[in-house]
């Protein structure tokens, strides 16, 4: 149905429902030309784009799942996460490709996502495994549960273990630094969580001995767990802080070789690692302070 509205001689022809009491209006207030703006509007019928679910690119094969994060997206997110990974700590890009590429799996319950990297892993929502026979890595593999947002918010995290495990080969990180400095990738909110740890580990007395915590393998128990990740990212971070980002790999694999003790004269100038446990100990808390 529709009705006419006279306008001084000219007749307007108005629909009766919400887009004609529109027009109604604007004409009103505005004159022909705003009823002319609005009913000329064109509506995009085309068909939304599905998001890819498979996508490989030099270095990546990256699959999701219906409804998921796009995988052409995802992919190209990695490729420019690469080189800045390389450029930080390495100090330069490797213009070779992955051989073999880096596979990503996006999984959208934890159900999915426990099944493929094991029932350990409750309490995280990224996983990287690294396959290695006879110094030379095999397969590279990262799992991660994308949020109820659609983030894949560990996967920075999960690529930094898998960038720098080319620094290792046929080799395993020790566990403060490969922790360390992969959670410097994650959120501000998260880095902010494993600092008032440290803190409150330093506090109560029940932080590690630097000279245990540059040699530990293993925890014994999950309350360990918050000592841990605040001190190995405190530890990293105010190493790389004190020099150049790139002397850290360098510092940890002398460390492998000759002990730490001799590694921090050579690539820090720190006489032992009590003395490294005063300076980081100090730091801790001008930066609590502060």
């Amino acid at each position: 149905m529709a009705y006419k509205f006279h306008f001084g001689n000219r007749p307007l022809p108005i629909l009766a429902n919400g887009l004609g009491l529109l027009l109604l209006a604007l004409y009103l207030a505005f004159g022909s030309e705003a009823c002319s703006a609005v009913a000329a509007k064109p509506t995009d019928t085309r068909p939304k784009q599905r998001p890819n679910l498979v996508a490989t690119t030099s270095n990546f094969v990256v699959r999701s799942y219906d409804g998921g994060p796009d995988a052409a997206e995802i992919a190209q997110v990695c490729e420019t996460l690469r080189p800045q990974i390389q450029n930080k700590w390495l100090g330069k890009v490797s213009a070779d490709s992955w051989k073999p590429t880096c596979g990503i799996v996006l999984h959208a319950t934890k159900g999915s996502y426990l099944r493929a990297v094991g029932p350990g892993a409750g309490q995280t929502s990224g996983s990287s495994l690294i396959n290695q026979q006879s110094g030379r890595i095999v397969s590279r593999r990262i799992d991660v549960l994308v949020d109820q947002h659609g983030r894949t918010t560990a996967l920075p995290h999960e690529l930094t273990h898998i960038v720098l495990a080319d620094y290792f080969p046929g080799k395993q990180p020790p566990a403060w630094f490969d922790e360390g400095i992969a959670t410097l990738a994650d959120s501000e909110e998260k880095l902010a969580r494993h600092n008032r740890d440290c803190c409150h580990a330093v506090h109560t007395g029940t932080a590690f001995p630097l000279i245990e915590l540059l040699t530990l393998d293993n925890l014994s128990s999950a309350e360990q767990f918050p000592a841990f990740y605040g001190q190995s990212v405190s530890l990293v971070r105010f190493l790389a802080e004190r020099d150049e980002p790139t002397k850290i790999l360098p510092f940890v694999k002398l460390g492998i070789e000759t002990g730490y003790a001799e590694a921090l004269r050579t690539s820090y100038g720190i006489e032992s690692v009590g003395q490294l446990q005063r300076l980081w100990l100090n730091n801790v808390l001008a930066l609590q302070a502060r």
